[in-house]
């Protein structure tokens, strides 16, 4: 079918609510099932317009899900602003060649009420059908099916809504447990991660400190500085294992924890060397290039393990990594002292 521009202003302010092949839902097919009670006719469909098909919403009495443009009495409504009525199809020349007229079911009357947006688009109708003709829709009649298409209308307007709201909702749970920035999951992440940890099993918390990030960020500014943290996490990502989470605590300050699967841990020893290596890396940011590293202090233990507790020994494990030298991992053991693992003591 060819389009013309109210065809592709109707396409798309149809888009925005997006419905266009969804699967029933009770609230509508109430308002079709409605309309043939009160009109005792046989048939009735909220019918939404596509490209080159009205393709039904709800239906009640009609087998079919959708019908082409081509030739459809629909079509007549979304163009006008009333209630379009056809007595007889087979008496009139617009419609008495439509599959649907001379052929099965053999539609002979149709009244359509167009759906009108809250902006004056039409983007469909709701129209009550038989297989024999009705001499006459009285004013009433119009007026009620009027009525019952607005209330579709505002159906279709309340579900566009709440599916906003639940995008919204979900951003708003997604920021309150990721960091704006990198996009990286947050502490909040990471604590809730640790109590939805089965009990007891094997953790590796990492504890990473960017080396050298200050003074890049003071010589280059601020935003030099975010971009360098973005393409810090992206190489996180690139180098952990897929169940294991990247975290950015804060600063130039990410986590790294991986929660033993089916008993075994990835090989922390590995994980340790391969972000120090991604890290260690000369940077791109902006035509300038840059070096800078990392230190990892790393933490063993189990899920029994307080976050913060985990994340101080950790933390102190890193800091014994920044006294040897940086660009180093060091290693401490939950409910022990220090680097008592003789495999993993030292990068």
């Amino acid at each position: 079918m060819i389009m013309n521009a109210e065809d592709n202003f109707r396409l798309d302010a149809l888009r925005r609510y997006l419905i266009i092949g969804t699967p029933p839902e009770p609230n509508f097919d109430r308002i079709t099932a409605l309309t043939t009670r009160i009109f005792e006719l046989p048939a009735c469909t909220l019918s939404l317009v596509d490209r080159d098909r009205f393709w039904f919403k709800s239906r009640h009495g009609v087998n079919a899900t959708e019908m082409p443009r081509s030739m459809a009495f629909c079509e007549e409504t979304i163009r006008g602003n009333e209630v379009f009525v056809v007595p007889d199809a087979l008496a009139d020349p617009r419609f008495s060649r439509a599959p649907v007229v001379c052929g099965p079911p053999g539609v002979r009357f149709y009244a359509g009420a167009p759906l009108t947006t809250p902006d004056g688009v039409c983007i469909g109708s709701l129209c009550v059908l038989n297989t024999k003709p009705q001499a006459g829709f009285s004013a009433s009649a119009k007026s009620i099916l009027m009525d019952l298409a607005a209330t579709a209308m505002e159906l279709i307007e309340a579900r566009a809504r709440e599916l906003e709201l639940a995008e919204c909702t979900k951003e708003i749970a997604h920021l309150a447990t990721h960091d704006p920035l990198t996009g990286l999951p947050n502490r909040r992440h990471l604590h809730e991660q640790m109590i939805g940890i089965p009990v007891p099993r094997q953790l590796a918390l990492f504890y990473l400190d960017l080396d050298g990030f200050k003074a890049v960020n003071d010589r280059f500014g601020h935003a030099f500085g975010d971009a360098l943290l973005k393409q810090v996490a992206r190489r996180l990502r690139e180098v952990v294992p897929s169940h294991v989470s990247a975290v950015r605590l804060g600063g130039d300050e990410f986590a790294i924890l991986d929660s033993a699967v089916d008993g075994v841990l990835a090989d922390p020893d590995s994980i340790a060397r391969r972000v120090i290596e991604a890290l260690g890396r000369a940077f791109d940011v902006g035509g300038h290039t840059v070096r800078i590293g990392v230190s990892v202090g790393l933490a063993l233990g189990t899920s029994v393990c307080d976050l913060d507790t985990l994340l101080g020994k950790a933390d102190t494990a890193l800091y014994a990594a920044k006294l040897a030298g940086k660009g180093c991992y060091r290693v401490a053991t939950y409910g022990s002292r220090f680097a008592h693992s003789p495999r993993l003591a030292k990068s």
